[in-house]
């Protein structure tokens, strides 16, 4: 059983890679403008080669 501090830390670590995946998403659509081609470099990188198309396709359209 987790504590509340591990609760608080792992909503961090979610936190801090989901705002990492926005600056990804928004500086590789400066020079990638076809997102099929923008998700697969994403999901080469190893910190999220799990995400959905749909969590990036969030950043790619604002």
């Amino acid at each position: 059983m987790g504590s509340y501090a591990d609760a608080m830390e792992n909503k961090g670590v979610e936190k801090e890679r989901a705002d990492g995946l926005e600056s990804i998403v928004r500086s590789l659509k400066k020079y990638i403008s076809d997102f099929d081609a923008l998700y697969d470099v994403v999901i080469e990188n190893k910190n999220y080669s799990k995400v959905t198309k749909d969590q990036v396709m969030k950043y790619f359209e604002d």
